[in-house]
């Protein structure tokens, strides 16, 4: 099987034991602890769920679930699913990628919907990393269909590249040539173990006959069952291996910085991590603890408490609203003091900088801006329709004051020198209104999109708005006298922020229905937009988005919260998921956008490769047939292919457009191995190629040649030879 393949083979294992365990879905803490008791010594990271067929019935009844199973979301998913594969399977010019996808799709599904673990764990080795991972799944009543599909996939690698590996006293499988990282798959009774740089069998190690075994409390107890997904990382044991690494590489010393600056970061007094997700009605409940020693140091130590009076100052119609309390002063010092550690005799140079930046701006950072702060802000989002903007929610930020008058005078003097160094870019302007001065400094991209941030001062606080209406909102909220009517008296808020403990050093929370609802309504009028774009990217995809009106009235709201006990730092999110979902396919879609083009030129660039493997291989054949007919090279391609029973495959390109009818490679023929080593000997079709070419020479190297050095190279190889030199003309000449 060619080496494509067997990339996809690989490629398809990895994507199964990731997707296996992403896949959401996981049930009671007996068949979880089950899998913990198999999960092997010095584990450093552990991500497990229990299968997604156990909480099908609960996920469904969540917001997410609601939305997976709409009819309306599931033709138009499958629409855009048949339209991408039409394209992979254009641009591949392989009859069997839908075939191998949905393949892996199969294995997928299946692994997806038993209990899985995957992780990392430590081990003791004289050569190579001292890590291994390993995936295990508890196939149960599925192991004979994920054994076929398994086999059939295997098959795709070719026959003889996937061995027999023995690992203790049970025969699994691997690859022939593992390229030095030893690694195995298999069946161990009713467990599916995929393993990585592990040939001594420490993933399997409790896999048969761990009766008895108590495994370490890698999860936190949680409040509740049914988890989702369970998250375990041992930062401390990680960071003792990342010592003893740099010992062994004879950079001990180097490390030391390291762990001086995560110490004064206060990053290295953390133990554990562990994340536990899990079903609760409509929503989601996500519990998290980043275990450390009281009291926090670094930058833990600028976190402070916030009190509820905080939301007097926030707007009844706010859609979402985050608040904290933070030293920043305090963090700037600490976040200073690690870069003069890892700087060294060069922090001067940044003392230097900073002390430039402070001239010029006539702003001291430290004891002017910074120290102007008290730490205690808020921040929230209007709804469009009261921001008066149609696509866009208006933002404010709230900040407490220690001292006005320099906050004042800071901003102002950035104002002011960003103005002058803009060449008109960035206005600064004033007005009155209300009583109050509305500080504006317009840049005008953002102006363009209707988005000009304005300040002003409300008591001991600094207003700050993406425009002067929604400032002037906000800052009338924020005054005394209006603080009775803000969003603590909104019901479901009340609800949010009930039993909610004292210490709080942040919150968020948001009205997810109404941010569904914003955010289907401009979908609406961009996705038209965005399919035209696909559509010249040779992408069909449908027009209209699916109608979820029905399931947004139902979308419950969301919160989140952290605070610090003896144990470390807790976090809760309790919400409908919609909110880190959302950040993800905007997040995915923000990406595809930037990446289309280099997506298409890194095809581009792959095709221009395997066109060089190509002729790479038609050099080596070129070699062997002289090495046979006293050092002459072949009457022609043809030839080659039969007396060295080529693949046919290695004489087509894949920059090759399906339409071209010329010849994918051109040869000159008449040469030996005495000829010039620098003579070109085999080079693409130039007719196809626009930005240069793959070119084989004497001496059986390739080069990918600009045009101009192509067509001198190809000059001087026709004076040698005594022949004249044909026509040559690229694509679009």
């Amino acid at each position: 099987m060619n080496s494509s393949r067997k990339i996809l083979f690989c490629a398809a294992l990895f994507i199964i034991a990731c997707f296996s365990c992403l896949t959401i879905i996981h049930a009671q803490n007996s068949t979880s602890q089950k899998l913990v008791n198999l999960l092997p010594d010095e584990v450093i990271f552990a991500a497990e769920t229990s299968g997604g067929d156990v909480l099908k019935s609960d996920f469904e009844k969540t917001v997410l679930g609601r939305i997976w199973n709409d009819p309306g979301v599931k033709t138009f998913y499958q629409s855009i699913e048949k339209s991408l594969m039409q394209k992979v399977q254009q641009e591949s010019g392989d009859s069997e990628a839908a075939n191998i996808v949905n393949m892996v799709k199969s294995i997928a599904g299946l692994a997806g919907s038993r209990p899985i673990v995957i992780g990392a764990a430590q081990k003791n080795a004289q050569q190579g990393p001292p890590v291994y991972g390993f995936a295990i799944m508890d196939a149960g009543e599925k192991k004979g269909a994920i054994s076929g599909v398994l086999s059939n996939l295997e098959a795709m690698a070719g026959e003889g590249e996937i061995v027999e590996v023995k690992v203790g006293s049970y025969t699994l499988h691997g690859p022939k040539d593992p390229g030095g990282v030893p690694g195995y798959w298999g069946w161990v009774g009713n467990y599916l173990v995929f393993a990585i740089n592990d040939g001594e069998g420490l993933a399997i190690k409790y896999l048969q006959g761990s009766a008895g075994r108590t495994a370490p409390n890698y999860f936190q107890s949680s409040s509740g069952t049914n988890n989702a997904l369970a998250i375990y990382i041992n930062f401390e044991k990680g960071l003792n291996l990342a010592r003893s690494i740099a010992k062994m590489e004879g950079q001990a010393d180097d490390f030391a910085k390291v762990d001086t600056i995560l110490s004064q970061l206060g990053i290295s007094k953390i133990k554990t991590i562990t994340n536990r997700i899990r079903f609760e009605g409509s929503g989601i409940a996500v519990e998290e603890l980043v275990e450390m020693p009281q009291p926090a140091v670094g930058l833990f130590a600028s976190l402070k408490t916030i009190t509820p009076d905080i939301f007097n100052m926030v707007s009844p119609n706010a859609i979402n609203v985050s608040a904290v309390n933070c030293d920043i002063a305090g963090i700037y010092d600490t976040v200073l003091n690690a870069i003069k550690t890892a700087a060294g005799e060069d922090f001067a140079e940044v003392e230097q900088g900073i002390a430039e930046l402070e001239k010029q701006t006539q702003v001291k950072i430290r004891q002017g801006l910074l120290e102007s702060l008290n730490g205690k802000m808020v921040f929230y989002d209007m709804p469009a329709a009261v921001a008066l903007q149609p696509l866009q929610s208006g933002f404010v930020m709230i900040a407490g004051l220690k001292n006005a008058q320099l906050w004042k005078d800071s901003i102002a003097a950035v104002s002011k020198f960003a103005a002058e160094k803009s060449n008109g870019m960035v206005q600064v302007s004033s007005q009155e209104q209300n009583g109050r001065t509305l500080n504006t400094i317009a840049i005008v991209p953002l102006a363009i999109a209707q988005v000009m941030p304005t300040w002003t001062i409300v008591g001991d606080n600094v207003v700050i708005a993406s425009s002067p209406a929604i400032c002037s909102a906000a800052a009338e909220q924020a005054a005394p006298a209006a603080r009775a009517n803000s969003i603590r008296n909104a019901d479901n808020f009340k609800i949010a922020i009930a039993n909610l403990p004292s210490n709080m050093i942040s919150f968020s929370y948001t009205d997810s229905k109404i941010q569904l609802a914003q955010m289907m309504a401009a979908l609406q009028q961009l996705w038209p937009i965005a399919t035209m774009y696909v559509t010249q990217q040779g992408i069909t995809l449908p027009v209209v988005i699916p109608d979820l009106s029905n399931i947004i009235k139902d979308v419950p709201p969301s919160v989140q919260y952290s605070w610090f006990d003896d144990k470390g730092m807790h976090s809760i999110y309790k919400g409908s998921g919609i909110e880190p979902s959302l950040g993800a396919v905007a997040g995915g879609a923000m990406a595809a956008g930037v990446m289309m083009p280099a997506l298409a030129r890194t095809r581009q660039v792959a095709f221009r490769m395997v066109a060089g493997t190509n002729l790479s291989s038609i050099g080596k054949a070129m070699l062997i047939y002289a090495n046979d007919y006293d050092d002459e090279f072949p009457p022609s391609l043809e030839v080659l292919a039969e007396k060295m029973d080529l693949d046919s495959k290695v004489f087509e390109s894949k920059r090759k457009p399906a339409n071209f009818n010329g010849p994918t490679y051109i040869y000159i023929t008449g040469q030996t191995t005495s000829s010039h080593l620098g003579n070109v000997l085999v080079y693409e079709n130039p007719a196809y190629c626009s930005d240069g070419l793959n070119v084989l020479f004497v001496d059986s190297h390739v080069e990918f040649m600009k045009k101009e050095d192509f067509i001198k190279s190809l000059k001087a190889t026709y004076e040698l030879l005594k022949k004249p030199m044909p026509e040559i003309k690229f694509k679009g000449q």
